[in-house]
């Protein structure tokens, strides 16, 4: 199969050609193709005819965004849209993530696909509009909603905490919002699972997450504690949210339900902490 994958350059896309590398891939980075140029996305397209495309490709800086957001709903809206009318008119399936951000943060417990999206941040909304304008073209689209992204490589707040954890001697990391790790590799490895199942039956909304949940200071002290013995854990300490002021609000509870994607795609999932430690060892 012959899949145009956006976004190489970042977490997911990096995951997903190194994943699905048995297949044909046309990988694309922001020099390839600028996807603030719907022109050049429909030009690429029409130039690799691909079977499928992937969009990996996100404007994801949540606090930049709020300056940015023109060009953030260019590439998070926009984008999206037109990759989805291409996809349609070969009849090809469209691949499209989104995020735990377009949700407030209120519900008590885990979000489902069908609950209302309320997104409190520039990046939320700019993501939960790709969304709709995806579902509205319509044709072979799947849209898969994740969370806390992370990996070996870019920028993200695993690598920073272990980078944190040889710079300083004390940590300060917020412990009242509460959602699920998801590694780039996690993505890939189900994605590649996911793809043969691309069927006119099951296109719509799915939350791509492994299991449980947790707060971002627990994470953190999952990642210190394994990586790094020489830190006195004692030393991380938890905060609220409003004594690290950042210029996006973010959502207090980001946690989203998985059984969907499981009970369609026939999946099983391991604990986000296990995902973790996979990473942790391949690194």
């Amino acid at each position: 199969m012959k899949i145009l994958i956006t976004g190489t350059n970042g977490q997911v896309g990096h995951a997903l050609m190194h994943q699905l590398k048995e297949h044909q891939l046309v990988g694309l980075t922001r020099q390839d193709c600028d996807l603030s140029q719907p022109k050049q996305i429909k030009q690429t397209i029409d130039q690799h005819q691909p079977d499928l495309i992937i969009n990996s490709a996100a404007f994801t800086k949540v606090d930049q965004a709020e300056n940015e957001s023109e060009l953030a709903f260019q590439i998070n809206q926009d984008a999206p849209m037109v990759m989805a009318e291409k996809a349609r008119e070969y009849n090809i399936p469209f691949i499209h993530f989104s995020t735990d951000y377009v949700f407030d943060g209120k519900k008590e417990g885990s979000y489902m696909e069908e609950d209302r999206a309320n997104p409190l941040s520039v990046y939320g909304q700019s993501k939960l509009a790709g969304e709709r304008v995806v579902q509205e073209v319509g044709g072979l689209h799947y849209i898969f909603r994740t969370s806390w992204v992370y990996s070996n490589r870019g920028q993200n707040f695993y690598l920073t905490m272990r980078r944190l954890s040889n710079e300083r001697a004390t940590i300060k990391v917020v412990a009242d919002q509460i959602g699920v790790p998801t590694s780039s590799a996690f993505i890939a490895e189900q994605i590649e699972k996911i793809i043969p199942q691309l069927y006119e039956n099951n296109t719509g909304l799915y939350h791509l997450v492994p299991e449980g949940a947790c707060s971002w200071f627990d994470f953190a002290k999952q990642i210190i504690g394994i990586t790094n013995p020489n830190f006195n854990i004692d030393n991380l300490h938890s905060i609220k949210t409003f004594e690290f002021p950042v210029k996006a609000r973010r959502p207090p509870n980001s946690l989203i339900d998985n059984k969907k994607i499981k009970m369609n795609f026939m999946l099983k999932f391991d604990s986000w902490l296990i995902e973790l430690n996979k990473v942790i060892n391949e690194a």
